[in-house]
């Protein structure tokens, strides 16, 4: 008597154990596949004598069986090679699920940093308040010179075991806690951009590392930008989604190598006439101003600086993202004026005008011409923007609440 092998499987399997269907079948073809590349001519094998099963003999079938179930298990758990795994669960208050357009399909989890403040007070100001008009005429000056409001935080303050932000908007907390550009932060009800502000009062845990709050305005406190987060997603239940998007930017590159230098000294003269005479390291001061023939221009004075600086401060100039190329590690000087890319917004604030016009013009005093940003840059510091796409990360705020109570 014969049987194929296909038979012998089957037979094999209801002998010894009852595995799940799915096994089975994957078990059987796996068998058969292997079955197959034997240098075996015939397609009918002769049946042996069933002999009585041996207990060595049906631990080592059993091993076998329980092998290929549990490869199965694993390939069925994991997928196979080309698969793309996509993980769905719900969103604890430590994460949130974001989607991201690096790979199609692809979903990311934004952890929020376990870093929180051990107490925080949350308050927010009523209109009228002084606090409130200030922070909202600064979110005007804003908008007029950089297009979007940058993330004010005047008169905010890091003392040792406390921090302390006046009035700020729910959007500038997002534009600190994730260090973005205020161009790169989308959505969001109109109260979470502008017109409600924010009193916060916050207790450092021991241990925190110090931080200025000029750091902070740079992106360069992580502890701290973390409790942000932190607040974010738990008081103001804050839900973000990551988007990576092509767009238009400028490369920042080296065009003539030697040109940036740093002074020595711990402060330096500032070309600005007005506002901070005296530069310490690592700070700057701007201005804008209109010339005597009506042209827009710009000033910057910065004592030894980094390259991230000046390209945050180039982008409300350059009208784009601009994005470090240089390679350049070290800290330099920089003493600008220029002609803006784009023409800023004047603030709808009145011009004063002189009580007594005299009789006659006066001549104009001939003055040289402002170079262009572009032409600055290389005359000065020796950089070069080239004009390119790249893609670009946003954050769109997906939804969020206003703060509950303390």
């Amino acid at each position: 008597m014969t049987q194929k092998p296909a038979e012998v499987v089957d037979q094999f399997l209801k002998e010894f154990g009852n595995p799940p269907g799915r096994a089975i079948e994957n078990s059987r073809e796996s068998f058969l596949d292997r079955f197959a590349s034997l240098k075996v001519h015939r397609l009918e094998v002769v049946e042996m004598p069933l002999a009585p099963v041996r207990p060595f003999r049906f631990a080592w079938a059993a091993g076998i069986v329980l092998a290929a179930v549990f490869v199965n298990i694993v390939v069925w758990r994991q997928g196979p090679p080309f698969s793309i795994a996509v993980k769905n669960r719900k969103a604890d208050d430590h994460s949130m699920w974001t989607t991201s357009s690096r790979q199609a399909g692809e979903r990311l989890a934004v952890t929020v940093p376990p870093e929180a403040f051990d107490l925080v007070s949350v308050k927010m100001l009523s209109p009228s308040s002084e606090a409130a008009k200030a922070a909202k005429t600064r979110e005007e000056m804003d908008l007029a010179l950089n297009g979007c409001s940058v993330g004010d935080m005047s008169g905010a303050r890091i003392d040792p075991g406390r921090v302390i932000f006046p009035a700020v908007s729910v959007v500038t907390l997002v534009i600190v806690a994730y260090g973005q550009d205020c161009t790169l932060v989308e959505g969001g009800p109109p109260w979470a951009r502008s017109g409600e502000y924010y009193e916060i009062n916050a207790l450092l845990p021991q241990g925190t590392p110090s931080y200025a709050v000029q750091a902070l305005r740079k992106g360069e406190a992580p502890i701290l930008q973390g409790m942000l987060q932190n607040l974010l997603a738990n008081r103001f239940r804050l839900v973000l989604r990551r988007e990576l998007r092509d767009m238009p930017v400028y490369a920042l590159t080296v065009a003539t190598p030697g040109k940036m230098k740093v002074s020595p000294d711990e402060t330096v003269q500032s070309s600005i006439p007005f506002g901070t005479a005296g530069l310490d390291r690592g700070r700057s001061t701007q201005a804008m101003g209109v010339s005597r023939d009506l042209v827009f221009f710009a000033q910057f004075s910065a004592h030894a600086i980094s390259m991230s600086d000046l390209t945050t401060y180039l982008r409300q100039h350059a009208g784009r993202i601009v994005v470090d190329k240089t390679g350049v590690n070290d800290v330099f000087d920089a003493e600008l004026k220029f002609v803006p890319e784009v023409t800023p917004r004047l603030p709808n604030v009145p011009i004063p005008q002189p009580p007594n016009p005299p009789n006659e013009p006066i001549p104009p005093v001939p003055t040289a011409p402002t170079p262009s940003l572009k032409s600055e840059l290389q005359e000065k510091l020796g950089l070069k923007l080239e004009s390119t796409r790249m893609p670009v990360e946003v954050l769109v705020i997906q939804s969020v609440e206003r703060p509950s109570e303390n």
